[in-house]
């Protein structure tokens, strides 16, 4: 099998499809932080689609340091990104016959410290090929008239939420797989991914399996999705035991003050992190459960607001560690071209037998809209300035920075722009 992939991956490694021609693929995102617009169905011929921020900043007078809680998967980002950050894509799309398109994608990602810019410290660059795959849109009639075949390199069908850039749920890598199979109740997607690392650092290889069941009517506009999926590892740097994941997504696009979107996910062994590499160490005693809920509400054209609710609970070794976070951020366009958003977040990390930790940040953040209105609306060029306080020094991951203190301030500016 992984001679076969190889091959595949090999012969598409400069092409790959877009999901933006897939209607029933909404929760197909395309890179970092992009919002709803950025998927938008693409004409026949060559294409293309992005994402950048740029900006600089300086913590308590020194170089610009990030405020994220020791045990927290994810921090709030407005005004508290300390990188730099860019993607693009080239894609074509065409017709093959009998009503079916061939579509391909290459996209390259990278990025670096923002403070090289101001401090001339190391930028510390980092590049990738994040996608780079094939694929083949409509195969027949009946069941397959909306299906898609692919294999290659993907962003597939993430989940995440904007304000603290948390992919919840992240099956992306190199796979093969069909999705949006009708079958009347629900829709169905499979896909197979292989991760291989084999270097001085890491000898680990899995497998996994993903297979979805969604489209499924809750009643109104909500709509049900069930994941499921395996992992299967090996490697010298593979000693815990192969493992698998339970998702069940409730969600509603289409309510008439915005979104909600709740999600319910269980996890053992390998498949504690819910994506496709496994986690390397956990064994099949270990587990996790992970809640989220997240909601953006318009009051207005001019004022939408974004609020959101993690509860996760993770026990290794027979240890547990249970992490809450929280946060909402409002974003009002004064004018058509002149606003100001406003963050607040708390984490709070809880391990057995140790005090609970925790961290609150908050940021104003005014911003030049370019003639843009709405939570999502990109470009944005903003100032902000950040405020952060934790529990007790060594609380959060860059406590090197600040000595024995525990708390922080954050100035600067940011450009952020998704196409």
């Amino acid at each position: 099998m992984k001679r076969v992939f190889q091959a595949t991956f090999g012969a598409s490694i400069a092409l790959a499809c877009t999901a933006a021609a897939q209607v029933a693929v909404e929760e197909l995102t395309i890179g970092d932080t992009e919002g709803p617009d950025a998927v938008t169905e693409s004409k026949y011929g060559v294409f293309s689609h992005g994402y950048y921020r740029l900006g600089f900043g300086s913590t308590d007078g020194d170089d610009f340091t990030a405020f994220q809680l020791d045990g927290a998967a994810a921090k709030y980002r407005l005004g508290n990104e300390s990188d730099i950050y860019g993607e693009v894509s080239l894609g074509y799309r065409g017709e093959i016959g009998s009503g079916s398109d061939f579509v391909a994608e290459f996209m390259y990602q990278g990025g670096g410290d923002s403070n090289a810019l101001t401090t001339g410290a190391d930028y510390d660059s980092w590049e990738d090929i994040a996608q780079a795959y094939l694929g083949i849109e409509r195969l027949g009639s009946g069941a397959l008239a909306e299906s898609f075949l692919w294999a290659g390199r993907r962003f597939y069908r993430r989940r995440d939420i904007h304000m603290n850039d948390f992919y919840y749920e992240n099956f992306s890598g190199d796979g093969i797989g069909l999705e949006n199979v009708d079958l009347g109740a629900t829709h169905v997607t499979a896909a197979y991914f292989y991760y291989d690392r084999d270097d001085d650092d890491m000898d680990y290889q899995s497998g996994t399996l993903d297979l979805r069941f969604h489209d499924i009517a809750l009643g109104g506009s909500w709509k049900g999705e069930l994941g499921l999926g395996w992992t299967d590892g090996q490697g010298d740097d593979h000693t815990g035991d192969d493992g698998y994941s339970v998702r069940v997504h409730a969600e509603n696009t289409d309510l008439a003050w915005g979104e909600w979107k709740n999600a319910l996910m269980y996890g053992q062994g390998a498949g504690i992190d819910f994506d496709s590499k496994g986690n390397t160490e956990a064994d099949s005693g270990d587990s996790r459960i992970r809640l989220v809920t997240q909601a953006v509400y318009q009051s207005s054209d001019e004022l939408e607001t974004q609020a959101t609710a993690i509860w996760q609970q993770t026990e290794i070794d027979g240890e547990t560690e249970t992490w809450f976070s929280t946060g909402i951020r409002p974003s009002y366009n004064i004018t058509k071209n002149w606003g100001v958003a406003f963050e607040l977040g708390y984490d709070q990390v809880r391990t057995e037998g140790e005090d609970t930790a925790s961290l609150t940040k908050a940021t104003l953040a005014p911003f030049y809209s370019f003639g843009k209105t709405g939570y999502f609306a990109r470009p944005q060029l903003r100032a902000f300035a950040t405020w952060a306080n934790w529990s007790d020094e060594g609380a959060i991951t860059n406590q090197e920075a600040f000595g024995s203190a525990t708390d922080g301030m954050s100035f600067g500016l940011q450009l952020e722009q998704w196409w």
